[in-house]
């Protein structure tokens, strides 16, 4: 008897483990299996939805852009490009004095700075030589360019070689020793002390337009063009050069007081803020009658497709159900219009509303086909949709 009571033990509690087993197994599966294994998933395979239809088609969030024109002009303001070149006072001392003897030397040193050395040409020194005794020596940057006697109180200017000079400079002035007359002394007295140049201008030579595209219009731009006119004297420029977003579309001399209109790629239109720069290193520019035009593709539609087996057709076709079609609408307070095309061309509906936040219709029984249907929806409006459903429901429920 013990061994059976130990054997019945055994079985009970493997029946256990393999009752747990099972339990965990359910526990563990999808909610709809889990629901269908124990009898209360029981659809029928009809999808129902929470209103009691069978829901056809949903989709959500969803925007539908329209545009009112094929083509948008942007017309920008006139541009000039211009170099301008001057004479500029970089140093201007009214005297120095420099000497050279046995006992004392005292020389000049001038610092002096020139902020665009690659566009400042004629670099001079002038002054006036009141005394003048011994040989001048001046160095630029510890470069000697000068080392000679003057005669003369009018002295010939100085170029200063453009090669040695930088952004910042040192000029140096001293004057001969005087060998074994150590008596002597060798001096200048140079008064009305300037350094000048021709600086060119560059601050003008660069002009940048912005224009705003909106995202609907950026995501379908199909050709764009840039169209403007030069005045200028083909002679008397350089190159001008275009860029589109810091991409650029446009580099030669263009032909003067013409039109010049040009294409190019949509892809450089971005959605927001764009640039367009256009600039030159030499001559005069009148950028005028600037204008980017871009033109769209066509109107986007949504087509949406759905099935209706037998059993759904024949029930359409006796009137018993009937198939709806509604919008959910993010806002309430805007115009909204659409036109509906069924199966291609089988029937047409059209939608004309403001204040609504939800919009239904239903569809004409003759306008459906058993098995697979479409509605293509072609928006008249900016539609802004949280929910768009097809349905089929009962008739007395529509």
């Amino acid at each position: 008897m013990k061994r059976k009571s130990q054997s019945g033990t055994n079985a009970a509690i493997l029946i256990a483990i393999i009752s747990a087993l099972i339990i965990l197994y359910i526990v563990f599966l999808p909610t709809d299996e889990r629901l269908e294994l124990i009898g209360e998933n029981d659809t029928n395979g009809n999808n129902d939805d929470d209103n009691g239809g069978k829901l056809l088609v949903e989709d959500t969030e969803i925007i539908m852009e329209h545009f009112k024109e094929d083509e948008i002009e942007y017309d920008l303001p006139s541009v000039n490009l211009y170099t301008k070149t001057g004479a500029e006072n970089i140093v201007s001392e009214n005297a120095i004095y420099v000497k050279s003897s046995a006992f004392e030397q005292e020389s000049k040193e001038i610092p002096f700075t020139i902020d665009d050395p690659g566009n400042t040409e004629n670099v001079i020194l002038s002054f006036f030589a009141k005394k003048n005794k011994g040989r001048l020596m001046i160095t630029l940057n510890g470069r000697e360019i000068y080392n000679s006697e003057i005669s003369q109180v009018n002295v010939d200017p100085i170029r200063l070689p453009k090669s040695l000079l930088a952004e910042k400079n040192d000029l140096k002035l001293e004057v001969s020793g005087v060998g074994a007359a150590f008596w002597a002394t060798n001096e200048f007295l140079l008064e009305g002390v300037k350094i000048t140049a021709d600086v060119t201008d560059l601050s003008a030579t660069e002009s940048e337009l912005t224009f705003v595209v909106p995202k609907s219009e950026a995501n379908n731009i199909d050709e764009a063009r840039l169209r403007f006119v030069p005045e200028c004297q083909p002679e008397r420029v350089g190159i001008l050069d275009i860029e589109l977003n810091n991409r650029e579309i446009f580099s030669a001399i263009p032909d003067c007081g013409n039109p010049r209109p040009l294409d190019f790629s949509p892809n450089l239109i971005r959605q927001g803020e764009n640039t367009l720069t256009f600039k030159t290193e030499e001559g005069r520019y009148l950028i005028d009658r600037i204008r980017v035009t871009t033109e769209l593709e066509e109107t986007p539609s949504f087509t949406y497709f759905f099935d209706l087996d037998e059993d759904d057709f024949e029930d359409i076709q006796n009137e018993d159900k009937v198939v709806n079609v509604t919008l959910h609408f993010v806002d309430d307070d805007e115009d909204k219009e659409a036109e509906f095309i069924i199966n291609g061309g089988l029937g047409k509906r059209s939608m004309r509303r403001h204040d609504d936040a939800k919009w239904s219709v239903t569809l004409i029984k003759d306008h459906l086909e058993e098995g697979s249907n479409s509605i293509k929806i072609i928006p008249q409006t900016r539609l802004e949709i949280r929910k768009l459903q097809i349905r089929l429901v009962n008739k007395d429920d529509d």
